[in-house]
C-alpha cells in the first residue's frame, strides 16, 4: 500500500519548493483563508487563496507533486476554483460543521434554530485544549497571542443539513462548471480554466484577473 507524505501550509511557490525538497509529496496550499482564521488580520501574512493554489500548483507539477487547496471555502464555486487552479483536492471544514454529523452538540437559539459551535485551531480555545497537561508559565506563553476564532455559532441550513446534502451541492456545482468549460475531466478543466485566465490576463494589458477567493 502507497502512503504520501503532506505538509503546508504555504502560499507560495518557494513555499512549495521547500517543502518538496524536503521529502514532501502534497502541499497545503492556504494562508488565512479559513472562516476561523484571523492570521491575515492579526499578522499580514496571506494571499488570495486561488492565487496561492495556482502558484504552488504550478510549482509542484514541476516536481510531479500535488498540492490541496485548505481553507475559504463557502460556496460550490469555491471547489471548482480551487481545482480550475490546479489543486489535486479541495479541503473545508467550517461548511460541514454545521451539519448533524459533526462532532458537536447540537444547539438551538432563542429563535429555535439549530447550530454548532465551531472554533480555530490556533485560537485561545484550542490552544488551551493542546496544552492541557503542560505547565502555567508554558500555557501562558502559549495562550498569549492568537490566531483563530475561539467561538463561532454555525446554524443548521433547513434545506441541507447533512453532510450528503452540501456534497451533493458541491458535485453538482463542479460538474455545471465543467460543462460550461466544455471539459469531461478534471484535467482538461484545469487546462481550459488556465487558457482562459491566461486570455483575460492579456485582455486586461497584464494586470491580474480580479477574484473573491
Amino acid at each position: 500500500m502507497c502512503s504520501s507524505d503532506l505538509a503546508g501550509n504555504v502560499a507560495t511557490a518557494a513555499g512549495t519548493r521547500d517543502l518538496i525538497a524536503a521529502g514532501v509529496d502534497i502541499v497545503k496550499v492556504g494562508i488565512g483563508p479559513g472562516a476561523m482564521c484571523t492570521t491575515r488580520m492579526m499578522t499580514g501574512v496571506g494571499r488570495p487563496q486561488f492565487s496561492a493554489v495556482m502558484e504552488c500548483a504550478a510549482e509542484a507539477a514541476k516536481s510531479g507533486r500535488h498540492v490541496w487547496a485548505d481553507g475559504g471555502v463557502r460556496h460550490p464555486r469555491d471547489v471548482a476554483l480551487g481545482l480550475a487552479a490546479g489543486a489535486a483536492s479541495v479541503m473545508f471544514g467550517s461548511w460541514l460543521a454545521g451539519t448533524y454529523e459533526s462532532a458537536a452538540d447540537t444547539l438551538r437559539d432563542p429563535d429555535g434554530r439549530l447550530y454548532k459551535e465551531s472554533f480555530g485551531m490556533a485560537s485561545n480555545r484550542a490552544v488551551r485544549n493542546r496544552t492541557r497537561k503542560e505547565t502555567a508559565f508554558e500555557r501562558a506563553r502559549k495562550e498569549l497571542f492568537e490566531e483563530g476564532i475561539s467561538t463561532s455559532r454555525m446554524y443548521l441550513d433547513p434545506e441541507r443539513p447533512g453532510v450528503e446534502d452540501i456534497l451533493d451541492q458541491v458535485v453538482a456545482g463542479v460538474r455545471s462548471s465543467c460543462t460550461y468549460a466544455g471539459a469531461r475531466t478534471i484535467p482538461e478543466f484545469q487546462e481550459r480554466a488556465l487558457v482562459g485566465i491566461q486570455s483575460a490576463a492579456g485582455y486586461e494589458e497584464g494586470r491580474p484577473v480580479p477574484t473573491s477567493w
